[in-house]
């Protein structure tokens, strides 16, 4: 493969992944993370004060919360039973889109 080629096809993936972290979350997603959305927002901005903004966070922070939530090293009586049947992939996920999106409205 050539140089140019190799730099075009690269460009095109980091490209092709912001488009993607952007974009609305699938039908299939929604379903399963639609209990986050309800208090952090589709796009990562919490309905109230109170709750965390998720949007343009750290991935390994967010990872690593959730696993701790879920683990029961952070206690938390909200976030502990939500985290609770995540896999560590379905964190992963959730975990990827929230740090995809803008962090300002």
């Amino acid at each position: 493969m050539t140089f140019l080629k190799s730099v075009f096809l690269t460009a095109a993936g980091v490209l092709l992944s912001a488009s993607l972290a952007q974009a609305a979350p699938t039908a299939a997603f929604s379903a399963k993370f639609g209990v986050c959305f309800a208090c952090h927002g589709v796009d990562g901005h919490a309905i109230l004060p109170t709750y965390p903004n998720l949007a343009g966070q750290n991935k390994d922070y967010l990872v690593q919360t959730l696993r701790e939530f879920r683990d029961g090293t952070r206690p938390n009586p909200v976030m502990g039973p939500m985290a609770k049947p995540l896999s560590n992939s379905d964190i992963d996920q959730v975990a990827m889109y929230f740090a995809g999106l803008k962090a300002t409205k």
